[in-house]
């Protein structure tokens, strides 16, 4: 395994990388420069001065794990990465605390007018009474993004005897109160906060989420607070408010351009403080998320499921334990679905039964969808690119939760229709933990999901049974478990042949031709 690394990783997550891959060290890249070298990757960790393009991904034909020493993303193309089956890993929490305490620093800035009066100091002056300022305790602090940076930010705040109100869509209510903080909609943040904080990542939603109608809004003499993304805040609609005086003070760590260029609307008041994008810049926070990302990207290189990834489900360690090994079983179930299926598929419905109605069962519809998609494109399916290549094609894709009604605890069926009809599968897991076949269609069977397997519905009389198995024996394919099941006497049956190698292709067209068998499919599961 090969890893690039760029923009100075911390040394503990290098020598991580280094216990189980190559890797090759650099500085920031260019998009030339990286375009060139990525093709010999499997992975590249950056922090935010390369930039993985588009075109820097398609360069990049092993590449299988994008990962990010730090939470923001926006300099990869997550989309690109997605639709190319390359994972994109972060450190989302390693350095939570340390964008926290640079936000209270900034609010303390702001409060005390302390980079205002060190250089009134430092220039022989001693104005004490030009620098009155006011205390945090008793103010409003209003935060638009309770996720981890903001949640932190919170907890100083109330220590600080501030009231804390936020403004999270994602966030339920109970969860914003269990915090000691008041859950209020944006519009009502807005004229009761005396500090407002913005914490949320930069999307089309987010974007410019603090401008001319929301600065209106504010209570006059409020301060804004930025140490998430530049673009968050309109700076140009900022700048316009600090002027007039309708705000009170601004404190920025990040801008849309950084650094700034000259004549930005915000250089040179000096009622705003400004870092040069310093919020996870401590020793702590960098060797956290270096060694955070360094984990992340050696597990999706041993094939592991990973926590933490932007652009596949992310589950809880307790969640994984009990999703991981139903993966085989849900792959495998998508793919005897889609070999099982006759014509294109337009729809697909997944069952999940008894327990598994408990679970968050993403990453096992992404195996499903994996499963079914491999056989039927030529192109790279994995489990970050299914969802996006089933979407593609126009398959209709459908959950639903039931209790379970084969008498065991769980099991998942998968359902597809097509122009000529729908079929479906169902399976669980043995006792040893081996996926199994439970039904096929109306038929209740049980049988291995082996990696050769024969289904061949017939009609219900006897002969047939024994006429196949002679043409598999005659063909020197060894059968490794067979299930017959029938609705109802002399009506119509199935049998489910499991065997130890495939059926060539004169066999599986003598059993078509015996008489009674109605049809024969083969089902290679890989």
């Amino acid at each position: 395994m090969r890893v690039l690394v760029t923009d100075g990783i911390a040394e503990e997550g290098v020598n991580l990388l280094r216990q189980e891959a190559e890797v090759d060290v650099c500085g920031p890249q260019r998009e030339e420069e990286l375009v060139e070298k990525i093709g010999r990757y499997d992975a590249i960790l950056v922090r935010s001065s390369t930039l993985v393009t588009r075109r820097a991904i398609a360069a990049a034909p092993r590449l299988r794990v994008i990962g990010r020493a730090g939470a923001g993303v926006d300099n990869i193309d997550v989309e690109a990465a997605t639709r190319a089956g390359i994972m994109v890993v972060n450190a989302a929490g390693g350095n939570s605390v340390a964008v926290a305490e640079h936000t209270i620093g900034l609010m303390l800035c702001l409060a005390r007018k302390i980079p205002q009066a060190h250089l009134n100091v430092t220039s022989g002056k001693w104005d004490r009474k030009r620098f009155m300022g006011t205390e945090l305790r008793g103010k409003t602090l209003g935060i638009i993004g309770l996720g981890r940076v903001g949640s932190e930010v919170a907890k100083r705040a109330l220590a600080f005897g501030m009231k804390v109100m936020a403004y999270d869509p994602v966030v339920s209510p109970d969860r914003i109160e269990a915090m000691g903080v008041v859950p209020r909609e944006l519009s009502e943040i807005l004229p009761a906060a005396d500090f407002v904080n913005v914490h949320v990542p930069l999307t089309h939603e987010t974007e410019g989420i603090i401008g001319e109608d929301s600065i209106a809004r504010m209570k006059r003499g409020a301060c804004v607070i930025n140490c998430a993304r530049g673009g968050v805040v309109d700076e140009e609609a900022l700048a316009r408010a600090l002027k007039e005086g309708r705000l009170a003070g601004a404190a920025l760590d990040v801008l849309c351009s950084e650094p700034p260029q000259s004549g930005q609307a915000l250089l040179g008041l000096d009622n705003v403080v400004l870092t040069p994008h310093l919020g996870a810049s401590t020793v702590e926070a960098q060797m956290s998320v270096a060694v955070e990302t360094a984990r992340a990207v050696l597990s999706v290189l041993r094939g592991e499921l990973v926590s933490g990834a932007v652009n596949v489900p992310a589950l809880a360690v307790e969640e994984q334990q009990r999703v991981v090994p139903l993966l085989p079983l849900a792959g495998a179930l998508g793919s005897f679905a889609a070999q099982w299926s006759e014509g294109m598929i337009s729809a697909i419905q997944v069952t999940w039964s008894g327990d598994l109605r408990q679970l968050d069962t993403r990453p096992l519809l992404t195996a499903v969808l994996k499963g079914l998609l491999r056989l039927l494109l030529h192109e790279h399916v994995n489990a970050v690119n299914a969802p996006v290549l089933a979407r593609e094609r126009g398959i209709r894709i459908s959950e639903m939760r039931t209790e379970s009604s084969e008498g065991r605890e769980a099991y998942i069926e998968v359902k597809t229709v097509t122009s000529k009809g729908a079929r479906s599968v169902a399976g669980n897991l043995s006792l040893a933990g081996e996926p199994r076949l439970i039904r096929i269609d109306g038929y209740h069977v049980d049988a291995p999901l082996a990696k050769f397997m024969l289904v061949c519905p017939h009609l219900d009389q006897p002969g047939i049974i024994g006429e196949v198995g002679a043409i598999l024996g005659g063909s020197l394919v060894n059968i490794s478990g067979m299930h017959v099941a029938r609705l109802v006497m002399g009506g119509e049956a199935i049998m489910v042949i499991g065997m130890d190698s495939p059926v060539p292709a004169d066999a599986l067209a003598r059993v078509a031709r015996v008489k009674g068998v109605l049809s024969v499919r083969a089902v290679c599961l890989q």
